[in-house]
């Protein structure tokens, strides 16, 4: 038997920052801790087997430079995880995942590689058809990897997907863990960069203190989203769950303890699809970060339809545990645009009410505006800017509409041979190479030309930038003074790359 260093050698795939956000990539762009990860060599770890992480994304290091390190640690199992905290950021990394693995066995033919995460769930078959990998996960992959490290046989590991003298195999998914509190409860932070200040949050939390950017991380409090809209993915991995499962407040205070105490961090995301959900949930965790009073600054998903039956005080009690942030998706402006792709019942003035209480109660707004929805023209589209520009939130993404693999809308335009980007770092919205959808009346040039568009129109916009200034400071507004000078690329418009 082969004298192995580790276990299993968990990679956060690197080499795609400048790829997939060109300039953007400088400054502008977050690198973000890869919590599956750590929660996943947290629950192998407690299972009794040897296991590390390598952060290749936020070590900056070459594919090369990772295949390397991967033969001189010498593991059993390298286990690539593909996830980033949106769906988008799962499947732009498959292309430098293929290149990784491509590399890996040219060091080591033998060596095993196994895939998990958001993007290879939601196509295992076309993953493992495609990547120069052993294993494929399909669902959340704890309980997968478990077994082929205690050396089970293959046809017995729920979730598997794998390569047998050139045919593919694949056993049933392995169902979803129903106590997470109990079953995940250790997470490796220990294992990741954040003593070394590697991790950087997204330039608009930090507004009021570009410094703290680093001190950064980012954690769940639950996994699943009980909605259905056809344009997300985000379900693929929970095999179409609509439900949204736990972890007791406690231990989301007792992992924030953990962050602030031992690793200074004062910067935090919520991962979770859907946190201002569960009243009961959200409200133990601020009570118990208002006892702690650590002065975080914290963002978080939101909904209109939700957010909407939310009372200020609540909202007010939010603010005061740190949440200085919610991130909500108002998407359209049009309400047949929105009602055509199933996001909820709630309609423009529910936008703008909801707008006004969030940002009353001294919380911040990340708005999602998506341009390119299947029955929106120039005039929907128009309608979309305009409310941005008349919400006038402290920051904004205007998004195209992507067919992510996994969702309803990716089966639908396979089945109408719609084109698709070549690649899959291509479906990144900054990518040089990236092709939206088109829609019932637009191609995707002009919809990704009104995006760009869009996106001067709302950060060069005289009344943005004073409010910019007076909240945040002159600092701020030069940031985003400067973050509009970088033009994007785009192979659309015939740029040279």
């Amino acid at each position: 038997m082969e004298n192995y260093g580790l276990d299993l050698f968990l990679i956060n795939v690197g080499g795609t920052k400048k790829r997939v956000y060109q300039e953007l990539s400088k400054d502008y762009s977050a690198i973000e801790p890869p919590f599956w990860a750590a929660l996943t060599a947290g629950f192998i770890r407690k299972k009794g087997f040897s296991v590390d992480i390598l952060d290749a994304n936020a070590e900056n290091l070459t594919y090369e430079e990772t295949a390397k390190l991967i033969e001189e640690k010498n593991p059993r199992f390298v286990n690539i995880v593909v996830y980033g905290q949106h769906p988008s950021a799962s499947t732009q990394l498959m292309t430098g995942v293929g290149t990784l693995c491509n590399l890996i066995k040219s060091e080591n033919k033998e060596r095993k590689i196994i895939l998990t995460g958001l993007h290879p769930s939601a196509v295992p078959k076309r993953t493992i058809e495609e990547e120069n990998c052993d294993f494929v996960c399909e669902g959340e992959g704890f309980y997968t990897i478990l077994e082929l490290l205690k050396n089970k046989s293959l046809n017995e590991i729920p979730g598997l997907w794998w390569k047998e003298e050139e045919k593919i195999k694949n056993n049933l998914r392995s169902p979803n863990v129903l106590n997470l509190t109990e079953e995940l409860d250790e997470v490796a932070w220990d294992l990741l960069l954040l003593k070394k200040g590697k991790y950087k949050a997204h330039n608009w939390q930090c507004l009021d203190n570009l410094g703290l950017r680093p001190y950064y991380a980012s954690l769940s409090t639950s996994m699943g989203c009980p909605f259905n809209c056809n344009f997300c993915s985000i379900k693929a991995t929970f095999g179409g769950e609509r439900r949204i499962r736990y972890w007791d407040p406690n231990w989301v205070l007792n992992q924030i303890d953990i962050l602030v105490k031992e690793y200074n961090v004062k910067v935090i995301k919520i991962i979770d699809e859907m946190f201002i959900f569960n009243s009961e949930h959200y409200l133990k965790i601020a009570d118990g970060l208002i006892e702690r009073n650590y002065d975080l600054n914290i963002w978080a998903y939101a909904r209109v339809d939700i957010t909407k039956n939310v009372n200020i005080d609540t909202l007010r009690k939010l603010r005061k545990a740190g949440f200085k942030w919610l991130c909500l998706g108002f998407e359209a402006g049009s309400e047949e645009v929105l009602q055509d792709v199933k996001k909820g019942t709630f309609t423009k003035q529910d936008m703008l009410d909801v707008s006004k209480k969030v940002r009353d109660a001294g919380i911040n707004i990340l708005a999602n505006f998506l341009f390119g929805l299947p029955e929106d023209n120039f005039d929907t589209m128009q309608e979309t800017l305009d409310l941005a520009i008349k919400m006038n939130c402290e920051f904004a993404n205007f998004y195209c509409t992507t067919a992510w693999p996994g969702s309803e809308l990716y089966r639908e335009v396979l089945e109408k041979n719609t084109k698709l980007p070549k690649k899959w770092e291509d479906y990144a919205q900054h990518a040089y190479a990236f092709i939206p959808l088109p829609t019932n009346n637009l191609s995707p040039k002009e919809i990704l030309e009104f995006r760009d568009y869009a996106f001067d129109t709302y950060f060069k916009n005289p009344r943005y930038l004073k409010m910019i200034e007076e909240k945040f400071g002159k600092q701020a507004r030069e940031h985003i003074e400067e973050m509009t000078n970088f033009k994007l690329k785009r192979k659309l418009y015939g740029d040279i790359k």
